[in-house]
């Protein structure tokens, strides 16, 4: 199965199925996998022997028919879906990110129905996902469904929001539900209000300093705090 079948079957999941009651002379969101494809092989540029750096922020321009369509569809579950989509497709052709990769959509009156433009660039994020060892330096990690995030900032938020350094897509997680402070006595996780709490090696808490190995749970998502990216294969 090729990605882009994978990824229609993972968004047909994710919105129950709508996608596929469409007819086929409309807009469907494998147009949007493989326009996003297109342009991250175009923008990704070369800026050393073994690296290659590709765009990390993309926007769709649609016509008020298509814009109205995938609010309907469910905006936020599509974009976090292409986006995951186009980083599992970015580290698979060994590109580096300088942030998270994120998609959003934007209404264009000039449009036809059915065309869309797409711009992209790098936006500098508080978390990297971990791509190749030459862009590894020494920062710490959270490993989130089989993915390894490098925490860069002093600050980085999670949560289901479309706005959040690392976007996870998991009901029982709010908007804005963790943020991460690197200071100087540590690594701290700070519950952000959340809905259904952070718990940390179990155990609820508002706020508790990190320790290498740490099991952080929020929802039903489990993610692995790792002090130092070096000790990582």
């Amino acid at each position: 199965m090729g990605v882009l079948d994978r990824f229609e079957k993972s968004v047909e999941g994710a919105v129950n199925g709508v996608f596929a009651k469409f007819g086929s002379k409309d807009l469907q969101p494998v147009d949007m996998s493989s326009a996003l494809e297109r342009e991250i092989d175009k923008e990704a540029m070369p800026v050393g022997r073994d690296r290659t750096v590709a765009p990390n922020d993309y926007r769709f321009k649609f016509s008020t028919y298509d814009f109205d369509r995938i609010e309907q569809w469910g905006s936020t579950a599509l974009a976090n879906e292409l986006a995951d989509n186009l980083t599992k497709y970015g580290l698979s052709q060994h590109y580096s990110f300088v942030g998270p990769v994120v998609v959003e959509f934007m209404e264009d009156l000039d449009l036809p129905r059915g065309s869309f433009k797409l711009f992209s660039e790098s936006k500098q994020g508080n978390a990297v996902p971990v791509a190749t060892d030459d862009q590894m330096q020494d920062y710490p990690i959270l490993e989130i469904n089989n993915s390894q995030y490098l925490l860069t900032k002093d600050k980085t938020i999670i949560g289901r929001g479309s706005g959040c350094d690392i976007v996870i897509d998991d009901p029982g997680i709010s908007r804005k539900h963790l943020e991460i402070d690197i200071t100087d006595n540590g690594v701290i996780a700070r519950d952000l209000g959340s809905t259904n709490g952070t718990y940390v090696e179990g155990h609820q808490v508002p706020a508790a300093t990190l320790l290498d190995g740490n099991t952080i749970t929020i929802g039903r998502t489990c993610i692995l705090y790792w002090a130092s990216s070096q000790d990582q294969d």
